[in-house]
């Protein structure tokens, strides 16, 4: 009897996981066919494109993406707690792993995490100072993009077709900073009643555990306290998570630029900034799909012509999200023969 029913939630899992997946490819056709192909018709091959611009901007792209994924992986050594930390190269090469697996998974971010986490572990990291570190990088890194995103909509000044759009998804953005801001007041000043709270709506819902939500709030709190403790600490975190995205959009601007046509910079932060929003949405593989169909058209709405905004997004995503898939892939490699091997044999 336990082996039939066994077997049965094992067929359940295995069609619920097939259901997920039919419903992921249908909806990943759906976005190129009737989203992003149409932006593609007329153009020339992407790689032809690529290879027709001067080798020095391709280069400077490169190398700007580059400094983007070092930020992060600054940033990572900056809010990892403990005295004990593995060294830049070893995060960086962790980071670029997560980064593959997030390109690659639908819905990869908890794949990722959960692939980031272990590695950090098996390097070394105590499993509460992953966690903590994990927690606090993306709700700080999160809210760094929600107020680039206001300070470029202000800088702005409503100068770009669509303002009411903007405006709407400005103050959408700013109320969930502030709101941010005033929870992460909460659990630093009043925490037993915060992990009270989280507990109450933990048992209402019923989809997280009790105990698991209270872990969250006091990984969070205790992250903050060690902010508060030490401010410079704070400001390296916040000037690293804002060159992340800084340096991608600049990324993203040097394309532009290759094509012909030199766009404001706090209009291409701002388009920028609202893409790589939409690409946490967990729907496709980094926003795979959503953020060339919204990237192009408001690059062209801030005057770009069309075929200038469409190739520019496009060399700008083999730099920023395809090429990042085969070198992670080969730095999880040089972690397995290296610092893993390493661990395994102590």
């Amino acid at each position: 009897m336990n082996r039939q029913r066994m077997g049965t939630a094992w067929s359940r899992a295995r069609q619920s996981r097939l259901l997920r997946w039919v419903v992921v490819i249908l909806a990943l056709v759906l976005v190129f066919e009737y989203v992003v192909l149409p932006q593609l018709v007329g153009s020339d091959n992407v790689i032809l494109a690529l290879l027709k611009l001067p080798p020095i901007l391709v280069v400077l792209a490169v190398l700007l993406q580059a400094l983007s994924q070092a930020s992060y992986s600054l940033l990572t050594r900056a809010v990892l707690p403990g005295e004990t930390l593995p060294g830049f190269f070893t995060l960086f090469r962790i980071d670029l792993t997560d980064l593959a697996i997030n390109h690659t998974v639908p819905g990869g971010g908890t794949t990722a995490a959960a692939a980031r986490f272990r590695l950090l572990t098996r390097c070394g990291v105590m499993s509460q100072n992953a966690l903590s570190a994990a927690t606090i990088q993306v709700v700080g890194s999160n809210l760094v993009l929600a107020g680039l995103f206001g300070g470029a909509l202000l800088a702005t000044r409503g100068g770009v077709g669509g303002g009411r759009y903007f405006t709407t998804a400005g103050a959408v953005v700013v109320a969930l900073l502030v709101l941010s801001i005033v929870v992460l007041m909460v659990l630093d000043r009043h925490l037993a009643g915060a992990v009270r709270a989280v507990r109450a709506a933990a048992r209402a819902v019923r989809v997280i555990k009790p105990e698991a939500a209270e872990q969250f709030v006091r990984t969070l709190a205790a992250e903050i306290h060690m902010f508060r403790e030490n401010p410079r600490r704070l400001v390296a975190a916040v000037v690293l998570a804002a060159a992340r995205y800084v340096l991608g959009a600049a990324c993203l601007w040097v394309f532009v630029a290759g094509f012909g046509y030199a766009l404001e910079p706090q209009l291409l932060l701002l388009a920028y900034s609202l893409a790589t929003l939409l690409a946490l949405v967990p729907l496709t593989p980094g926003g795979l799909g959503l953020v060339e169909a919204v990237l192009v058209p408001m690059l062209a709405a801030m005057g770009a012509p069309q075929h200038v905004a469409v190739m520019a997004v496009l060399c700008w995503r083999v730099v920023q999200f395809w090429l990042p898939i085969p070198v992670g892939a080969l730095a999880y490699l040089s972690l397995r023969l290296g610092v893993l091997r390493h661990s395994a044999a102590q």
